[in-house]
């Protein structure tokens, strides 16, 4: 069980105190181990400052940060996992710049740099007493490769690091980091070529966000199929999700939308958080995963006083996500959107730094909580499913749509999620755009998109368009009205039978001008899915309660899920349809049948009893259950098994004293874990409501 905390330090010299759930000041990694965290990660940068010395932000988080978070981990009986990111600043799969020292290197010079940066810091590491059980070469290294080398040549990137790391210390698992599991095929591609590359590594890991990375049996079926089809251990190294939607700093938050909660599957409170990170957890249990990374639980905002206040705190210390001194180096920085954290809403910490009721999920998915369940269910959003693909451009292919050089996919000031299309034209007058076809049914359709931008002469020509045989439809012209100020331009249109439709926006202004077209919302009149996705989100909630409903009565609700999810993703799909999904839906949660003639407790011990006597047949019969993030590959070459041999296969260490420890700080995710942690929900809920009562009173 980890937490990323790359920022803390940073955040601590900007002044943010952290408390654990009664409000005592506590050092943070006090109160992230009793509550069960056992591992840390931290991303180092080669040079994250500019040439005055001025720090990038995001924790400024270079080798010398690593080391001191890693010491005080080590001092806390914490192990490190070490994310090099071989770039100055973010590395992900939007951008993957060289540090400034790499630039005109080729790739053979640039592989050799990578092998002498990342032996000699992982020596650096190693010689300050920090206990390091792994090493990431590379963070999120998909569509953007790995320091600049996104073809073939990241392989040889790849293989250099993970040459110095076997170097420096051949216990050290090595982890590579790829992300967007929901692309099954892409993803499993990278697994494929890191083998048929002979890359020498341990840990195939993802980072999984609900809100954008599908569901979590896909999750779990990527990470099952690595391990048995390459024989490698897999890991979740980045989850996170939001416990509010308000902005605790003034500056804007990446998730901050109705939308992206009915996306991610979970209502937008402690409580929420509390399930999705649950969730994520079993998952990667029932993969016989490593365990799972939180990413940034303790990026809270240095002040409640806003961004006029906090701007001078965060240029200072580096507490933002990126400071002034960046613009220049990262593409996606610039003097608009630079600032503070937009993670705070999914700390596992409150606004004033007091650890949230869902910080103890990492201990009580292994042992529950006994009390009742309080769940606060998603308020009903004003909010339709969008009828194109891809409407928000999270996606990386944008092969359904048109667009000239003017206007490019970036992370910069999107309307929701991560990515949007910004336009802008620095030396000329210019005209540019987006649109794609459709081909739709006949009937009434309403399309509208976000856009937002500044520094125009006021003879700007913006709108939204549709066209088609007997259609030629635009919205009204928008004004752009600054950065931040969004604006909707929307239509509608009829067809009278089927049509093939483009839609899209259209953008004539002056030279420097600038702005982003984001959220593409195409609809059919009379079609509402907000309450089918309340209801599935409710319902999703009901499936976990595995001890408190009957086998049968939780299977039927199950169907309807399913049914309910392709209602939901279905284009076409009438309002008859979705309200009778709907109320099967409804009637599936209330024809829920209790446990009756027998306590939980029973029905718990006698489950435990069987589960354990189960594992006991399995060890006889040579099947090996699968340990923590510690421990090394499940599969028994030789068909046996036993406490024994499984205690040789953990990470290997200087000492049975040692061994015993790492043991003991990362329980077994085998048989047995794996019924606990499926358990562990029903008493974590209800934990979370009872803490939050309290803490109000």
């Amino acid at each position: 069980m980890g937490t990323d905390i790359s920022t803390v330090i940073a955040q601590e010299q900007s002044g943010v105190e952290y408390k654990d759930e009664n409000g005592n000041v506590k050092d943070i990694f006090d109160i992230l181990k009793e509550n069960g965290v056992n591992y840390i990660r931290v991303r180092v940068w080669n040079n994250p400052y500019d040439n005055n010395g001025h720090g990038y932000g995001a924790g400024n988080s270079d080798i010398e940060k690593a080391i001191e978070i890693g010491k005080r981990a080590t001092a806390h009986g914490m192990r490190l996992l070490v994310d090099f990111h071989y770039s100055d600043f973010w590395a992900d799969p939007g951008r993957q710049v060289p540090p400034k020292d790499w630039i005109n290197m080729n790739v053979s010079e640039k592989s050799e740099a990578l092998y002498q940066y990342t032996k000699t810091s992982l020596q650096k590491i190693k010689a300050a007493g920090v206990d390091v059980g792994m090493v990431q070469v590379g963070n999120e290294t998909t569509s953007s490769g790995i320091a600049g080398e996104a073809g073939e040549e990241r392989y040889q990137l790849f293989a250099a690091g993970a040459k110095a790391v076997r170097e420096v210390d051949a216990t050290i698992l090595i982890a590579f980091h790829f992300t967007n599991p929901d692309k099954t095929e892409t993803i499993l591609n990278y697994a494929k070529g890191l083998s048929d590359h002979h890359i020498d590594y341990d840990v195939f890991a993802t980072s999984y966000y609900s809100f954008w990375h599908g569901n979590l049996d896909n999750l779990t079926s990527v990470l099952k199929t690595v391990t048995e089809k390459y024989g490698k251990k897999t890991l979740v190294a980045e989850t996170s999700y939001a416990y509010t939607l308000e902005d605790g700093d003034g500056q804007q938050n990446v998730i901050r939308t109705q939308n992206q909660m009915l996306v991610g599957g979970y209502p937008d409170s402690v409580q929420g958080q509390s399930h999705a990170l649950r969730d994520v957890i079993d998952a990667a249990n029932k993969a016989s995963a490593l365990g799972i990374f939180y990413w940034e639980p303790a990026w809270t905002p240095v002040s409640s006083k806003g961004k006029e206040v906090n701007t001078p705190i965060w240029e200072k210390y580096g507490s933002g996500w990126a400071s002034s001194a960046a613009i220049g180096y990262d593409p996606n920085v610039n003097q608009e959107n630079y600032g503070g954290s937009e993670w705070d809403n999914q700390a596992l910490f409150d606004f004033t730094g007091k650890a949230l009721p869902s910080l103890a999920t990492f201990k009580y998915v292994y042992t529950g909580l006994n009390t009742n369940l309080k769940y606060d269910k998603n308020e009903e959003a004003e909010l339709q499913e969008s009828l194109l693909s891809n409407s928000s451009f999270e996606e990386e292919d944008l092969s359904d749509y048109t667009f000239n050089d003017f206007i490019k996919r970036r992370q910069d000031t999107p309307k929701t999620g991560k990515y949007a299309m910004n336009f802008y034209n620095g030396a000329n007058d210019y005209t540019t755009g987006i649109e794609r076809k459709i081909t739709l049914p006949a009937g009434t359709y309403q399309f509208s998109a976000q856009i937002q931008g500044g520094d125009t002469n006021g003879s700007e020509d913006i709108y939204a368009f549709a066209r088609a045989e007997a259609v030629n439809v635009q919205s009204e012209k928008v004004k752009l009205a600054g950065w931040s100020n969004w604006q909707t331009a929307k239509l509608n249109f009829t067809l009278t039978k089927e049509t093939e439709v483009t839609l899209g926006v259209f953008v004539k202004a002056n030279k420097g001008s600038w702005g982003t077209i984001d959220d593409l919302l195409l609809t059919r009149e009379g079609v509402d899915k907000t309450k089918l996705g309340t209801a599935l989100s409710s319902a999703k909630e009901k499936l976990a309660e595995t001890m408190h409903y009957t086998k049968d009565s939780l299977a039927n609700l199950k169907e309807q899920v399913e049914e309910a999810q392709a209602i939901l993703q279905k284009d076409d799909a009438t309002q008859a349809e979705i309200d009778a999904e709907c109320e099967a839906l409804q009637t599936a949660i209330q024809a829920l049948v209790p446990l009756e003639n027998q306590s939980l407790s029973n029905v718990q011990h006698e489950d435990v009893k069987k589960t354990k006597e189960n594992s006991n047949n399995k060890e006889q019969k040579g099947e090996n259950s699968h340990a923590g993030l510690t421990d090394s590959d499940s599969s028994n070459k030789n068909g046996k098994s036993s406490q024994t041999n499984r205690n040789k296969e953990t990470l290997p260490t200087t000492s049975d004293k040692k061994l015993a420890k790492t043991k003991k700080l990362l329980p077994s995710t085998g048989t047995s874990m794996s019924y606990l942690a499926g358990i562990g929900v029903v008493f974590l809920s209800v934990f979370v409501a009872v803490i939050s009562k309290k803490n109000n009173q």
